[in-house]
């Protein structure tokens, strides 16, 4: 699993490698829910963050208006991001699988991957239901999935959705031949089961930030050093991340 970092600035962006992200996103968390930075930010963490780390963009939620999502899709892959993610807070199936499609035209030609991504707790927003997500990626012949949330209010990916659904549709993806990440207000303490699901990616803020604090915080390198060292003792087998859910289990079915 890779881990994915959001930052909002050159200097978070910078600590995020420092502390050993293999993957930069970069956002504003000014706008909306989760909003797009702006292009020369985006171009100065490109030309600073070194060449062979991932610099992602994230859209956000995009507007249902298909010439301006591609466009603007347009416009990261020119700044030469790694990725760009394009989500949905109000939108029906078919509008967004359109979008996605004139999205994946205006990357034709260019190296920058289409992330189709969904919300766990879409449905508190009228949007598209997150078990729809590999097939929305599929039929718009997106390069990945990612599966986020949008409330920020304590609860995180797992509170909406749960890991054995989580894992089919990781599962499935893969099996595509797309990329997988999860996000979501996610802490080290959901880092077993994330390793359970074991998604690509893995996307972090509120834990790397200082004070926890996704937005009144900023990024520092060693919480995301200490985040990357947890990731990988559960990938190397040094902590077992099946036996507290074993133990959960055996809990719940004594009387």
């Amino acid at each position: 699993m890779m881990l994915m970092v959001s930052t909002q600035d050159l200097d978070e962006a910078l600590e995020a490698v420092k502390g050993g992200a293999d993957i930069v996103d970069v956002k504003n968390l000014k706008e909306i829910l989760v909003g797009s930075n702006f292009p020369p930010v985006i171009k100065e963490v490109r030309e600073r963050v070194p060449a062979e780390k991932h610099v992602s963009v994230t859209l956000g939620v995009a507007p249902n208006q298909p010439g301006t999502v591609s466009l603007a899709v347009y416009g990261a892959a020119a700044l030469k991001a790694t990725s760009v993610k394009v989500g949905f807070l109000q939108s029906d199936y078919e509008t967004a699988l359109r979008i996605l499609q004139e999205c994946r035209r205006a990357l034709d030609g260019s190296g920058t991957k289409l992330i189709a991504a969904t919300f766990a707790d879409s449905h508190l927003y009228n949007g598209i239901d997150p078990a729809l997500v590999v097939k929305l990626a599929r039929e718009s012949k997106s390069d990945g999935i990612l599966i986020d949330t949008l409330t920020k209010d304590g609860r995180n990916l797992f509170d909406f959705m749960g890991e054995e659904k989580l894992k089919e549709l990781t599962d499935e993806a893969k099996e595509l031949g797309m990329s997988t990440a999860l996000s979501g207000a996610l802490k080290i303490q959901n880092l077993d089961a994330l390793a359970r699901i074991n998604p690509d990616i893995v996307g972090v803020r509120g834990a790397v930030c200082t004070n926890n604090d996704r937005e009144g915080g900023k990024v520092a390198a060693s919480a995301v050093a200490n985040v990357k060292r947890e990731l990988e003792l559960r990938m190397q087998g040094e902590i077992d991340i099946y036996q507290k859910k074993a133990e959960a289990s055996a809990d719940s079915a004594r009387p």
